[in-house]
């Protein structure tokens, strides 16, 4: 189990970001919130009359819940900006 666990260093990857923010990278509470919320809101249109409606219906969902969240800040981003900034200045230039 210890070396199937040394042997992968990208499963820990996550330490190397600012401690402010390691909990929004490897949790996936957004994740399962939007897919409860997707679940609850197809459940309310009860049925859809072909597969193409239901398409559309979820495209249309998911544009808006990008709009939506596309302006929040997550928790501790807004204070480690320029650390991250910098971290990625380094790795990409």
């Amino acid at each position: 189990m210890i070396k199937s666990l040394t042997d992968n260093p990208s499963l820990f990857s996550f330490y190397e970001f600012p401690e402010a923010i390691r909990s929004s990278l490897y949790t996936t509470n957004l994740i399962e919130g939007m897919n409860k919320q997707l679940k609850r809101n197809t459940k309310r249109k009860e049925q859809f009359p072909n597969e193409d409606s239901l398409d559309r219906f979820v495209c249309d969902y998911m544009m808006d819940y990008n709009r939506r969240f596309s302006t929040r800040i997550h928790k501790g981003f807004e204070v480690v900006q320029a650390e991250i900034k910098e971290m990625f200045d380094k790795r990409y230039n």
